[in-house]
């Protein structure tokens, strides 16, 4: 479903017929001339009357009509603006100016102040659409730590419940609070009431009996555990699909195909050619098997003889990567193709260069064997023809594999352009998704036409002291969405055609649980840390509330309780905490090792990166603005600079009364506005208190080291 949104919005904007402006207005039947879409742009989004060069054109798709309306400018930047030619509604805006603001490690405005700019903005364009959306915040990023704008998306609610594939989708600038691009996607469609529905809980019952959580082995490609892949035990969902809320069945078609067609490509692809001297060094590398031999194992491996119709257009040897913790061998990719009566066939191949390993092919041409055709293989009978081709050319790697149905449920002929067909290997009775071999064939010729091994030899943990998988549902229904949502259904052989809706119950869930602790991890084996709705209640008016809130949305200040106690002083564990997250964003570094005591590693890290030294380190005592002068200029990297306080001078009042050894670090951050200082006093003994704390952190991250 979302793969077909994703593909639908790249198609309207790259693939669609351009009508230049000046003959749109005679050729288009529309609702809305041009003129007014600019009028309606113009007003809507208040684009100025000069400084831009302005062109358009017009497009039409998925039985809708658009103008594209584009304002150009070296110096001001650049406008896209689209609007609906039948409705006049804009569907889609962009803007972009060559002077934006360079990205900041810290928001300059919070994400409650940017989300009332998006709906301002969209009640502006779509109030009639927005009074049927609910923020969906389960997709809206607010933290992305390196992203220079806050993303908001409302989905459209129709008879009280969500339908994912309507939204508006509204990004805010982080500093300027400008809206930078805004989408609308909306439809016409016919929605089923909501009766003679089954049950959440007879819903839940079919998923775990269908669909459901399994064991298994997950490979994880992150240094979170060191510097190879490595194993670990998850309780994962293999399958997750919709269930139609109706029936109870699995709806496994959600998407739709588009039919390749002959015709172009072939004849710009031309083959590079290596001189001799290149090509015998290619051939008698030791590590790696040469051309001629990629050739061979490709011939002897497809299940199909290559005619010699077929000519060898493109030929690349990858010679792979390693870095750490991810690595591939070296890859031959290999090419054939031909026209003929102007319709386009290709087989495509890759060898491992290191092991001589087939690894994949595909076979593509025209749609004539599926035009106005039925089926003519079962899929009892596909699954035999794609199980013996597997004995013959893996068999080791077959033997220790088991059928995964992937395929839509279908007692009769298969109306499908191909069928998949994945097994997947199972080591001590737990499957390993990441080892697996697919075969995809045609249930109107029965030929294969795609093969892929992916596999990756890695020891395999230990089963014992696992949770349950009884547990592991508990766990995963208390952090996961599992509701009653409408859901596009498509025909993939009348891509023009509306959807069906249907009403289905459908699991929001792409992590995993540690079989082990129990706890949610994502694909990297990292924890998810769910984010906390607990506000702070004694921050509202405080002079440092915005920035407290800053700190609290991007991870550096915990929400576990929901007092902040913003005017008591802070210790020196909780800043050194602070700081540290403030140089490495939970949300990208690598999680910490496990320690009995939290505050540990921080200070470890703080150690070694020489912010703190091991005398100094004294968890709970209060920390003076002196000392947070330096904790803040050693995190700077400028440490080495401060220590040279002869270069230095302190026109602060209460200079006399700060040392000697600190002199530098405080004319920096001085200088830098980090600490201000107040009435021309500095007060180095002063205690730093927590709201003064979130203050300096939010100046710190503000400086652009770059």
């Amino acid at each position: 479903m979302k793969k077909f949104i994703s593909i639908a919005i790249a198609l309207a904007f790259l693939f669609t017929l351009m009508i230049p402006s000046n003959m749109a207005q005679a050729q288009a039947d529309t609702k809305i001339s041009l003129k007014q879409a600019i009028e309606i742009a113009k007003e809507k989004l208040g684009i100025g009357e000069s400084g831009y060069e302005f062109n358009s054109s017009y497009n039409e798709y998925a039985n809708k009509k658009y103008w594209n309306l584009n304002w150009n400018s070296t110096s001001k930047g650049s406008i896209s603006v689209t609007v609906d030619a039948d409705t006049g509604r804009i569907t889609n805006f962009y803007s972009w100016t060559p002077a934006q603001q360079s990205e900041l490690r810290i928001p300059k405005y919070t994400q409650e102040e940017a989300k009332k700019v998006a709906v301002e903005f969209i009640q502006k364009l779509v109030p009639d659409l927005f009074k049927q959306t609910k923020e969906n915040t389960s997709v809206n990023n607010y933290s992305s730590y390196y992203s220079p704008d806050y993303s908001f998306t409302f989905e459209r609610i129709v008879n009280g419940i969500p339908f994912p594939s309507d939204s508006i989708y509204v990004s805010v600038n982080k500093s300027t609070l400008k809206v930078t691009s805004y989408y609308l996607n909306w439809n016409d469609y016919s929605f089923p009431e909501p009766k003679d529905i089954i049950s959440k809980e007879k819903a839940i019952e079919i998923f775990k009996e269908k669909l459901g959580i399994e064991l298994m082995y997950n490979l994880v490609y992150d240094q979170v555990y060191g510097s190879e892949p490595k194993a670990v035990l998850v309780y994962g969902i293999f399958q997750n699909a919709p269930i139609d809320a109706k029936t109870g069945k699995i709806i496994r078609n959600d998407y739709y195909y588009e039919p390749m067609y002959g015709g172009g490509g072939g004849e710009g692809m031309s083959s590079q050619k290596l001189s001799p001297e290149e090509q015998k060094a290619v051939d008698n590398a030791e590590k790696y098997i040469s051309k001629d031999k990629a050739i061979e194992i490709v011939k002897n491996s497809l299940p199909f003889p290559l005619g010699s119709e077929y000519k060898l257009t493109n030929v690349n040897l990858y010679t792979g990567y390693d870095y750490p913790p991810a690595k591939s061998n070296p890859m031959w990719s290999l090419y054939w193709s031909y026209n003929k009566d102007n319709k386009y066939y290709y087989v495509s191949a890759t060898v491992d260069a290191a092991t001589g390993e087939f690894k994949s092919f595909f076979k593509g041409g025209p749609d004539d064997n599926m035009q106005d055709k039925k089926p003519a293989y079962t899929e009892e009978e596909m699954k035999k023809t794609a199980e013996d081709y597997l004995k013959k050319i893996v068999p080791d790697k077959f033997s220790k594999t088991e059928y995964q149905n992937i395929n839509p449920e279908n007692n009769k002929m298969i109306e499908m352009p191909t069928y998949s067909f994945r097994f997947v290997e199972k080591a001590n009775g737990i499957l390993c998704p990441f080892n697996n071999i697919s075969v995809t064939v045609s249930p109107y010729t029965g030929e294969i036409v795609g093969y892929a091994l992916s596999w990756t030899d890695v020891k395999l943990p230990s089963s014992e002291n696992i949770i349950s998988l009884d547990e592991a549902y508990k766990i995963l229904f208390e952090n996961a969405e599992f509701s009653l949502m409408y859901a596009p259904n498509y025909d993939y052989k009348s891509p023009d055609k509306p959807p069906t809706i249907n009403l289905v119950y459908q699991l929001n869930f792409y992590n995993y649980i540690d079989a082990k602790t129990g706890q949610i991890i994502d694909y990297s084996g990292k924890p998810v840390v769910k984010k906390s709705e607990t506000t702070f209640k004694d921050i509202d008016g405080n002079w440092a509330e915005k920035d407290i809130k800053l700190l609290v949305q991007i991870g550096i200040i915990d929400t576990k309780d929901d007092k902040f106690y913003p005017e008591h002083n802070i210790l020196q564990k909780d800043f050194i905490k602070m700081l540290i997250k403030a140089i490495q964003p939970p949300y990208y570094d690598p999680i910490p090792p496990k320690s009995s005591d939290e505050y540990s590693y921080f200070y470890d890290v703080a150690i070694q990166k020489k912010i703190i030294t091991e005398k100094e380190k004294k968890p709970d005592t209060l920390v003076t603005r002196e000392q947070a002068a330096k904790y803040l200029v050693n995190a700077l990297g400028a440490g080495y600079i401060a220590d040279l306080n002869d270069i230095f001078v302190i026109n602060f009042k209460d200079a006399d009364k700060i040392s000697s050894s600190s002199k530098g670090y405080i004319a920096i951050v001085s200088g830098l506005k980090i600490m201000r200082g107040s009435n021309g006093y500095f007060y180095p003994d002063l205690y730093l208190t927590r709201a003064e704390a979130a203050a300096v952190l939010v100046r710190y991250l503000q400086i652009n080291k770059n």
